[in-house]
């Protein structure tokens, strides 16, 4: 697919889309609008390009990421074009998602701010966000659908460091402090647009490999979005110290989880076991040995599905030296072998 084919892709109306343009004048109550719409447009039909069937309404329009990955099993993240002329609602879900603003302008609500959007923003907004979209003429809007369990891992992982993406992550997640939104004006930075770019062209074209590519290029995305405009971007700051501290621990353990001990990291933060231990509770749900199993399990996973690592290196990897004991633990804890689980779910 070329550039110029993903454009006109991008560009092209759907059926569905042409349905509500024509009835813009009757939009004003939305349900019962789209019941009408509902006989002449095939699921098919509404899904063109990178567009989704329409997504049920909800009594408190709060979207679960299972609404949208069905759709695309085995990714880590989705994009998807958000349908032109159809009437905005307020709605809030449970993932993270980046807006990009290929081409146009249009409005948006996030809580109670307005706000004027322009080609090159792209605007992060966490979960639990009540905000609305409303696009009333030929704007691209594409939208990136990170759940949390993967914007967790960049952050505290591929991205660490105490940057935009990091402080979001912490307060939205953690602390229920949640900051409405971030933008990033790039004023369409050829760069940055030849990424998404990239993973529109994956996600259409769904070649082999293409979900570790897709992975690729959204780690690629956030990382020049931080470099070339955290500094300018509308930033909520993270506003209570313990916050910091708080994110540093995380961060200690996402780079220690191998060999760390409970009594070492009390140590490290100056704590006592006991405080650490209930410290780690309140801030992921599990207690200290929980939290570290899930770490080592995640990675894991990660090196299975993404290496061709042997089982005995990814034991040490993941801080086990014995080897039996490791396979032990993954079995229990995924239910199934370690060899099992990379037949059947590894991209290579």
């Amino acid at each position: 697919m070329t550039r110029d084919e993903l454009m006109k892709t991008l560009h092209d109306y759907t059926p569905w889309e042409l349905l509500h343009r024509n009835r813009r004048l009757d939009i004003g109550n939305m349900e019962p609008v789209n019941q009408t719409l509902e006989s002449p447009i095939t699921d098919e039909e509404k899904m063109t390009g990178l567009h989704l069937p329409r997504i049920p309404d909800l009594d408190n329009n709060t979207f679960s990421s299972d609404i949208y990955f069905r759709h695309a099993p085995g990714q880590n993240y989705m994009i998807v074009q958000h349908d032109r002329y159809t009437p905005g609602v307020m709605h809030q879900h449970n993932f993270f998602e980046l807006q990009v603003c290929v081409e146009g302008e249009f409005m948006q609500q996030i809580n109670s701010t307005r706000l004027q959007m322009h080609s090159g923003d792209f605007c992060l907004i966490p979960p639990r966000v009540r905000h609305m979209v409303d696009i009333q003429n030929y704007t691209v809007l594409l939208n990136l659908l990170i759940p949390e369990k993967h914007f967790k891992s960049i952050c505290l992982s591929q991205l660490s460091g105490d940057n935009v993406l990091s402080q979001i992550f912490m307060g939205n997640v953690y602390y229920n402090s949640v900051n409405d939104y971030v933008i990033f004006h790039t004023n369409g930075n050829p760069v940055i647009m030849d990424i998404v770019f990239s993973i529109c062209k994956e996600a259409l074209e769904k070649k082999p490999y293409y979900v570790y590519m897709m992975d690729t290029e959204l780690l690629l995305l956030l990382g020049v979005l931080i470099r070339n405009y955290e500094s300018t971007c509308e930033l909520p700051q993270i506003h209570r110290k313990q916050d910091g501290i708080n994110y540093g621990i995380l961060q200690y353990i996402e780079e220690n989880y191998q060999q760390i001990s409970l009594h070492e990291l009390a140590d490290k933060f100056h704590y006592t076991p006991q405080h650490m231990s209930s410290l780690l509770k309140e801030l992921t749900g599990f207690n200290f040995s929980g939290y570290i199993l899930e770490k080592r399990m995640q990675a894991a996973s990660d090196y299975l599905l993404n290496t061709t690592l042997k089982i005995k290196d990814i034991s040490i990897a993941c801080g086990y030296q014995n080897q039996e004991h490791f396979i032990r633990t993954f079995k229990k804890y995924y239910n199934s072998t370690p060899i099992d689980y990379r037949n059947q779910h590894s991209h290579f």
